[in-house]
């Protein structure tokens, strides 16, 4: 998503050089010049370069390519600065007659190698010029249009001028229309990359990571809002030393505070240095800095914060972009956090659930496995072994469908059901009804649940599927694995009656148990419980003990797919 938001601002850079392009083809046709060019000025860094040029031969490219790109600096002279400071269009017929020629011999002289400056100081007396403001709609100046004409055409006249300052609002508008285009891309793509994630601490570095980008900034921290103590922690930064991942500031405590107190953005003013925090700047060498805060209605997650070691680096477009770019971090904190809670609260409904050590249960081996989709505790599988009153043991393995809290907490219910009914019944198929009755009308309209039961004891299993696949007994004599099918529909689905049925389950039997995460991994459209599970049990189920058989199984479906998307539970249980 990164390099579609980068190819959108290369398209509008790419459409900018076509449309300068074409302008200056439009000064060459209706002006006889020897050469033109857009120079665009970065006000943060002080710079003047080319967005456009053309030159009618290499001696004229060669005696104006040493000034088209170069410092800025209004008090040592130059065509481009007289016009810009002056704020009106400048035509000099002759350089000689010009108030700046002086300054301007002076600057190339110290600033250009010997005969760099006598070139392009030979050009600047055979020759004409006009530098011309281009400005955008709203009066900011981005930087001129300049032509120049060699001896012996002709100088450039008054009605030049007027002709050249057409295509200066003409380049006033590209250049704002592109500048426009290319944050706006940038800014869609920033804020695509911090709403993507929802882990909070991998949100706090992105939001960083994407602030220096847009503000073109070398520095960048994010501070949290801490209600508790009204402090500001910061909680991810780049640029900065080790010691600001450890910076903690007071509501109100300087600029920064007073962003959090107020709510409203800053740009740093030098008439403001006596409110900075003097320690933190000198320290970290910040001479110019941005702090927006990060609100979601009355809701302050905290401030973020761009910097620089060189003074106004920063202008008031670049603070907007940041402003902009903080609304869409707000929505990425949030959904982060509400995310994160979500996942507290599922993680403590399944708690109980999640395996450690497989239980102990009289005469069997068990061997068991969580794996949750992109390792998340919280989903629908339903699972469990214990000890009945009789001393006879329980297995069960099932699946609500869905995803979500509300998944985590009807499979947490489901749980809780059939192990409390097996108090009274022992028989799967009653405890099941048992449990259908309970859910009825506890399950939303469309959710449904698979479940598989079995009781074991004196070399028997008794058992009942309602509608749960990834049932097998694999016999310690050998032979194909043993399917123990559907004997009902899954619970929810309708009411009904669900069948019980009794097979062998002897020293050496393994009953194999999964959930449909296993079995519907997929690589290249082919189902893992298809293509891999039924080879895998038949050569090494009766070979391993529970606990290698479940790891190894798990090994081979991660290896079959990069992530798994939706839960597993993997459940192998032997007679011993």
């Amino acid at each position: 998503m990164r390099q579609t938001g980068i190819e959108d601002a290369v398209s509008a850079e790419a459409w900018l050089h076509r449309t300068l392009d074409e302008i200056l083809a439009g000064v060459r046709v209706l002006l006889d010049v020897t050469g033109c060019a857009f120079q665009v000025v970065d006000w943060s860094r002080g710079v003047i370069r080319p967005a456009a040029e053309w030159f009618a031969d290499d001696e004229t490219r060669q005696a104006l390519e040493a000034v088209l790109t170069r410092p800025y600096d209004p008090r040592r002279g130059g065509v481009t600065e007289a016009a810009i400071e002056g704020g009106e269009p400048l035509l000099i017929e002759s350089v000689q007659g010009w108030e700046g020629a002086a300054a301007l011999h002076d600057r190339l002289r110290e600033q250009l190698d010997p005969e760099a400056a006598a070139r392009a100081w030979a050009w600047y007396e055979t020759s004409s010029y006009i530098s011309c403001p281009v400005r955008t709609v709203d009066g900011r100046t981005l930087g001129v249009l300049a032509i120049s004409r060699a001896r012996p055409r002709p100088p450039l006249t008054t009605e030049d001028l007027r002709v050249v300052e057409v295509f200066a609002d003409l380049a006033g508008l590209a250049l704002e229309r592109a500048q426009a285009a290319r944050e706006q891309a940038l800014l869609g793509s920033a804020a695509r990359e911090v709403s993507r994630l929802l882990e909070p601490e991998a949100v706090y570095r992105e939001i960083v990571e994407q602030a220096l980008v847009l503000a073109d900034a070398p520095k960048s921290f994010l501070a949290r809002f801490e209600p508790a103590t009204e402090e500001l922690r910061v909680v991810a930064a780049q640029g900065f030393s080790s010691k600001v991942a450890k910076a903690r500031f007071r509501l109100g405590e300087g600029m920064i505070g007073r962003v959090a107190a107020s709510r409203e953005p800053y740009r740093s003013d030098a008439a403001d240095a006596d409110r900075f925090l003097a320690g933190f700047v000198e320290r970290e060498r910040v001479a110019s800095f941005v702090h927006v805060p990060i609100t979601l209605g009355p809701r302050l997650f905290g401030v973020l914060n761009v910097s620089a070691e060189d003074p106004d680096w920063f202008d008031d477009a670049t603070l907007d972009l940041v402003v902009a770019f903080a609304r869409a971090a707000a929505g990425a904190i949030a959904n982060a956090l509400d995310f994160q809670r979500e996942r507290r609260i599922a993680h403590a409904l399944t708690r109980g659930f999640v395996p450690g050590p497989a239980p102990a249960l009289p005469g069997l081996q068990l061997g068991l496995v969580y794996e949750p989709a992109g390792h998340d505790v919280g989903g629908g599988d339903v699972f469990g072994a214990w000890t009945l009153p009789s001393g006879a043991s329980a297995v069960l393995v099932g699946d609500v469908s869905g995803k979500g809290l509300e998944v985590a907490a009807l499979s947490s219910m489901v749980r809780f059901f059939v192990e409390a009914r097996t108090w009274d019944s022992e028989g799967p198929a009653e405890v099941l009804a048992q449990t259908a009755a309970l859910l009825r009308h506890r399950l939303p309209s469309a959710s449904f649940v698979s479940a598989f039961m079995a009781v074991t004891d004196d070399d028997r299993l008794r058992y009942a599927n309602a509608g749960h696949g990834s049932t097998f007994l694999l016999p310690a004599a050998g032979g194909e694995p043993l399917v123990l099918g559907a004997t009902g529909l899954p619970l929810g689905v309708e009411e009904g009656g669900w069948q019980e049925r009794e097979v062998a389950f002897g020293p050496g039997d393994v009953l194999f148990l999964a959930t449909d995460g296993l079995a519907e991994a997929r690589r290249a459209g082919a189902f893992f419980g298809d293509a891999r599970l039924p080879g895998l049990l038949a050569e090494h189920g009766r070979r391993l003990g529970p606990e290698a058989l479940v790891a190894l199984v798990r090994r081979e479906v991660e290896a079959w797919t990069p992530e798994l998307d939706d839960d597993v539970v993997i459940l192998a249980v032997r007679r011993c």
